[in-house]
């Protein structure tokens, strides 16, 4: 899959895309590190954990809450699975959302956010959630 069809925005230190898993948690994005050799939260320099919480997820909050309504963000800085320092920007939306011909629900809104039903969403409609999350920020 083609990725970088589905970044929002470069920023100084961060690049902020869409995650291409939108179902249950409609706008949910990531922060991806723009320099390449940082691996682990700790490598994370001052510089960039200013811009990531003072600029990228207050955009993003700022504009999926404009989009979509009010819900409690969720951040996670897992590495897991990808060794590059990224950061999962997951909305947690309390009642159901009805977009895009979708219903998100997210099964478990008090809880963790994982494990969660997924589904796929087409790239026509994946697209246009990322245009209107950009044109937002």
């Amino acid at each position: 899959m083609d990725y970088e069809q589905f970044k929002i925005k470069r920023f100084g230190f961060w690049d902020l895309y869409l995650h291409k898993n939108q179902f249950p948690y409609l706008g949910r994005c990531y922060a991806s590190a723009i320099r390449e050799d940082v691996n682990v939260v700790t490598d994370m320099a001052r510089a960039e954990a200013e811009e990531l919480f003072s600029l990228v997820i207050p955009s993003w909050y700022k504009s999926v809450l404009e989009l979509f309504g009010e819900f409690r963000p969720n951040i996670a800085i897992l590495g897991n699975e990808w060794p590059h320092l990224h950061a999962h920007l997951i909305p947690r939306f309390q009642y159901p959302k009805h977009f895009y011909g979708i219903d998100f629900i997210d099964p478990n809104p008090k809880g963790n956010y994982s494990p969660y039903p997924k589904r796929d969403i087409s790239l026509e409609v994946l697209v246009k959630i990322k245009e209107d999350i950009e044109n937002k920020i």
